[in-house]
């Protein structure tokens, strides 16, 4: 029963986090959340000038400022702040310099004050600011400000409070000693990342407690290298210390001194990167027999340390967690875990192991029988073939991720009974497992979550999971070698979560999977997660979902969706988020979420939608929501929009990212501008008077013809390629059988003086279309007969390219090339001969057979820069790959 309350409280509170909402607040400087009862306020760019602060509602209670500039406070400026029931005050990052005096006394109700990152704050100032401060204050962050503490009286305003915790790190403290806060009744004293080198500043010589209170102490970082033998009569009710990342070399002798004969009352050491080496010895542990946490993690340290004294009984009784990642133990001797009889979480993640961990004793018996959390995360395990779990009846959690062995460890024993048998957590993802068989999970009906991420699974078979009576969360990510899907892989009814994320999966093709099938089994699916895959976008999609009944929460989102079936969500009334995001979704049915009425959060973010209308979404199911994400959209900001945009001014709904993300693709003249700047009026969009309309009708048509006619007048050419174009297009590229292979793909038929153009345009255009070209000073033999070159050239390229212009119709090497081409059209038709008109004719030169030319064939005419000559491209490339022997083109006057 407990445990029932103990869960549905956890869900009320997962539920409660996952529904607190940020809203704009203090003049549009801050961001509130009423759930939290916060504001955390930052400039547009790091550094900002903060000209004042501003009014926040009153409910608030924890503010931050970050990153604003602002060299001095005064009392009056923190006015706005002093109505405020505030109990937390952060300024981080402000560059202060000046503090008034006693400026927090009118905060009563403060406890937590946070002045970190001003480097240039000095000690009298910060002292001469706590004057009069509240008797209920408990807690002091001052990290980062460069303060030495000469002035030792800095906290002598804070003695009559309930001061509980100084954070003082990143400071150099060049100067601090235990006098500085001697007077306080501190718990927590936090002196990290400071140049403090000697603990006798702290800890001075055959001196009494001067902290007697202190309950944690941190030292990371810091330039400590011993620990005095005195240590725990200055720190007699010390229970957490932590020197991770000092320089100390060796295990601290400090702690059990031969000097002292005393059991410590520490519970927590943390000496994580102190550059211990080798072998710890027992002696360390004689008098730490309260210890219950221990990190030794990324210290060269090559076995487990030895915890049993003389007589084989354990020096730490009481110690619950052993954290030893990163170091270098290779080997585990067998009785390496003895002398741990309450261990419950033993980590050796990042290690590269010889040999696995053995925590069974004699006949059987377990040394670590309390073991519940075993991390071996990356510790090289190429195999676990034989390897059981013996020995471990309490285990819940083991991490086995980022190893390279390729088959599921063995959880059961000879008679098929489970070894572990309240396993609850099992992450077997970044292995190289690559088939799951059915009898993998048998023994393991206590499972609760499992990861098979980042595998090589190349196939879910039927009822794998069928064994796992307990199974609620199964994550299935980001198997590139995944192809099928069986009818019953799913069948768990127990399952809860499904995240199968990334596997690109393709739901549109049936032959990999069942849709009616896929979820069948599984109905009491709550939350699923199918982003990262290819969810269809058609009738099937209603299949998969339909047995999912009690669909709470669906991610479809980068599934390269352009719209959404309309029976998509028909069965899923239950459902309450669902994101659709970085899809390609352009528009729906508007009866799409027509059935969704206990929908609160929708996310069409990061889509193609250019409008969102009334019709959209269903009016009640809308306004119903708490949030709604169209963020990173490309908006057409036109009257279709100004519903939405007189919509988000009044609705309750909480418009994620809005308005800064919510900007305009189109029209042009609002590229990148916010939505919110639209300046339509529903005046300006309802329509007009119909007569008005007629008229308003005609006269554009008029219009249109009249500009019609001028258009086509001056544009007849740049028509008449886009005529041939389509010409082309219907024609196809279907090759006739009677069609040879032919040397070249064209020949080109130029005057001299037009060369620039056909070598640095034309030559290379059609070049990069793979067309081979016979260029008559590339191609020709130097010396050879000219005109046998040129008749053999025309024999051996399947088209001829004709580029007329003013100099061709004055040249009479051309016009006897003319001569060939029109025995070529004589003889292959049309479809042989590609005219192009590079420069007009004048009159005057226009010959007869020029002129025939013209009259009875195709020309395609050249426009340099912008869509014409993109039109240009298209139809001249098309003419040229067109297949000889199709029926002419119908001819286009010239």
């Amino acid at each position: 029963m407990k445990n029932n309350i103990f869960v549905f409280l956890f869900l009320a509170a997962i539920l409660k986090t996952a529904t607190n909402v940020t809203i704009s607040c203090g003049q549009n400087m801050c961001l509130c959340d009423d759930q939290k009862l916060s504001a955390r306020c930052r400039p547009d760019r790091k550094n900002g000038k903060l000209f004042y602060f501003p009014d926040l509602p009153r409910y608030i209670k924890d503010v931050t400022f970050k990153c604003y500039r602002r060299q001095n406070i005064s009392v009056s400026d923190l006015l706005p702040l002093s109505r405020l029931p505030l109990t937390t005050l952060t300024l981080q990052e402000m560059h202060i310099q000046f503090l008034q005096m006693g400026l927090f006394q009118s905060f009563r109700n403060l406890k937590r004050l946070q002045i970190s990152h001003s480097p240039t704050l000095i000690s009298e100032i910060l002292r001469d600011s706590l004057i009069n401060i509240t008797p209920i204050f408990e807690e002091l962050t001052l990290n980062s400000n460069k303060l030495n503490f000469k002035v030792k009286d800095v906290f002598k305003y804070l003695e009559h409070t309930n001061i509980k915790m100084l954070i003082l790190a990143s400071n150099p403290l060049l100067d601090f000693d235990a006098g500085v806060v001697r007077k306080l009744h501190l718990k927590t004293l936090d002196l990290s990342s400071s140049k403090i080198k000697n603990m006798i500043k702290l800890c001075p010589a055959n001196s009494v407690s001067l902290l007697p209170s202190l309950s944690t102490l941190q030292l990371r970082n810091t330039k400590i290298k011993t620990i005095p033998n005195n240590f725990f009569s200055c720190f007699p009710n010390l229970k957490t210390i932590s020197l991770e990342k000092t320089k100390l070399g060796t295990f601290p002798t400090g702690f059990c001194s031969h000097s002292q004969n005393v059991t410590s009352n520490l519970k927590k050491i943390n000496l994580g990167e102190t550059g211990i080496r080798g072998v710890i010895s027992n002696k360390h542990f004689k008098c730490l027999t309260n210890l219950k946490t221990l990190d030794l993690d990324r210290n060269r340290i090559t076995e487990v340390p030895l915890f049993c004294n003389s007589l084989g009984n354990s020096f730490v009784p009481k110690l619950l967690v052993l954290s030893l990642q990163k170091t270098s133990i290779t080997f585990f001797q067998h009785d390496s875990m003895n002398c741990l009889p309450a261990l419950q979480k033993l980590d050796l993640k990042e290690n590269r192991l010889k040999t696995l961990p053995t925590f069974c004793g004699k006949n059987h018996t377990s040394y670590t029988p309390n073991l519940k959390v075993l991390s071996l995360k990356n510790t090289g395990i190429t195999t676990l073939f034989g390897y059981k779990f013996n020995c471990l009846p309490n285990l819940q959690h083991l991490d086995l991720q980022g190893n390279y062995f390729s088959e599921v460890p063995l959880f059961c024993n000879d008679l098929n009974q489970s070894i572990n048998p309240v396993l609850k957590y099992l992450d077997l993802s970044h292995t190289k497992i690559n088939k799951i068989k059915y009898s993998s999970f048998l023994c393991l009906a206590s499972l609760e979550t499992l990861d098979l991420s980042y595998t090589e699974i190349f196939q879910l078979d039927d009822n794998i999971f069928s064994f796992l009576r307990s199974l609620e969360c199964v994550q299935i990510s980001y198997l590139t070698n995944l192809k099928s899907i069986s009818k019953y892989a799913f069948n768990c009814s127990s399952l809860r979560t499904l995240k199968f994320q990334n596997n690109n999966f393709d739901f549109e093709k049936k032959g990999k999977y069942s849709p009616v099938h896929l979820f069948k089994s599984c109905a009491n699916i709550t939350t699923l997660d199918l982003s990262g895959n290819h969810f269809s976008t058609g009738s099937l999609s209603q299949e998969i979902l339909k047995p999912l009944t009690k669909l709470v929460n669906l991610s479809l989102a980068e599934n390269r969706m352009d719209t959404i079936h309309v029976d998509t969500f028909r069965y899923s009334k239950t459902l309450k988020k669902i994101s659709l995001k970085q899809n390609r979704l352009i528009g729906w049915n508007e009866n799409v979420f027509q059935n969704l009425s206990n929908l609160v959060d929708l996310d069409l973010s990061h889509n193609k939608i250019s409008v969102f209308n009334e019709t959209s979404v269903p009016a009640n199911i809308l306004n119903s929501l708490k949030t709604l994400s169209l963020a990173y959209n490309p908006f057409n900001c036109g009257c279709d929009l100004l519903w939405f945009k007189t919509w988000s001014k009044k609705t309750n709904v909480t418009l994620l990212l809005f308005p800064n993300m919510y900007t305009c693709q189109t029209p042009a003249s609002m590229l990148r501008q916010p939505m919110t700047s639209l300046t339509l009026s529903e005046e300006d969009c309802r329509q007009k008077n119909p007569w008005i309309v007629v008229i308003t009708a005609v006269s554009a048509a008029i219009l249109l013809i009249t500009l019609t006619s001028i258009i086509i007048s001056t544009h007849l050419s740049t028509i008449k390629n886009y005529m041939y174009y389509f010409r082309l297009k219907r024609i196809g590229y279907v090759k006739l059988i009677n069609e040879q292979d032919f040397k070249y793909d064209a020949y080109v038929v130029y005057c001299e003086e037009d060369e620039k153009w056909i070598i640095r345009t034309l030559v290379p255009k059609l070049e990069c279309e793979n067309l081979r070209l016979c260029i008559p000073d590339r191609e020709f033999d130097v010396g050879a007969d000219r005109c046998g070159e040129i008749e053999s050239a025309f024999t051996k390229s399947k088209k001829i390219i004709v580029v007329l212009s003013n100099n061709f119709a004055k040249n009479e090497w051309c016009l006897w090339q003319e001569h060939l081409v029109e025995e070529r059209l004589r003889r292959c038709g049309n479809s042989s001969v590609v005219f192009v008109l590079f420069k007009n004719i004048s009159s005057k030169n226009m010959i007869s057979s020029l002129h025939r030319t013209m009259k009875t064939h195709p020309i395609i005419t050249w426009h340099e820069g912008g869509t014409r000559e993109k039109m240009f491209w298209k139809v001249f490339i098309l003419a040229v790959q067109s297949p000889l022997g199709e029926p002419p083109v119908s001819v286009l006057d010239g």
